[in-house]
């Protein structure tokens, strides 16, 4: 996307076809953005852990690793990355002010004897992603954390689709 050089945007490529298939394609189609092989196969790690299951699926995922859009195509998909970007990659659907920011809580571990002030961030690989007070950034296991956490980050991730 010749357009979006310079701002702050990448574009990933995810292919589940054989090795020589997808390195013809990129020659072919003159593919010239990150792309990662998801080792020749549907089920492959990326393919799984996006729960993907139709080809092509595109994500819009912000800077904090959230999904916001799934398979918008054509037309519509330019003014909302260019939101997205002008927003610094936070954006809801077109003409809405985005996803509120996680506020800073008590977050508590599951045994409730370790507590931080902290502010969900993202989630991304089965850990919770936490920015304390001071600004330190910390990935916690989502079963390290209470079950009211839990929750709370689940509530958060889908009320900020």
């Amino acid at each position: 996307m010749q357009r979006m050089k310079g701002k702050p945007f990448a574009l990933i490529g995810v292919n589940s076809d054989p090795k020589a298939k997808v390195q013809a394609a990129m020659k072919r189609e003159n593919i010239t953005w990150r792309s990662f092989w998801d080792g020749g196969s549907t089920r492959g790690p990326i393919s799984t852990s996006y729960k993907v299951r139709g080809w092509p699926t595109l994500y819009l995922i912000d800077q904090q690793g959230i999904i916001r859009h799934k398979n918008l195509r054509g037309p519509a998909m330019d003014p909302v990355i260019d939101q997205m970007v002008a927003k610094g990659g936070t954006v809801g659907p077109v003409g809405s002010s985005g996803p509120a920011e996680a506020a800073v809580r008590e977050f508590v571990d599951s045994t409730g004897q370790f507590k931080i002030r902290a502010k969900f961030v993202k989630f991304m690989g089965g850990k919770a992603y936490l920015e304390k007070v001071g600004g330190e950034v910390v990935a916690l296991s989502m079963s390290k954390l209470s079950k009211a956490d839990q929750k709370y980050i689940r509530d958060y991730l889908k009320s900020n689709r």
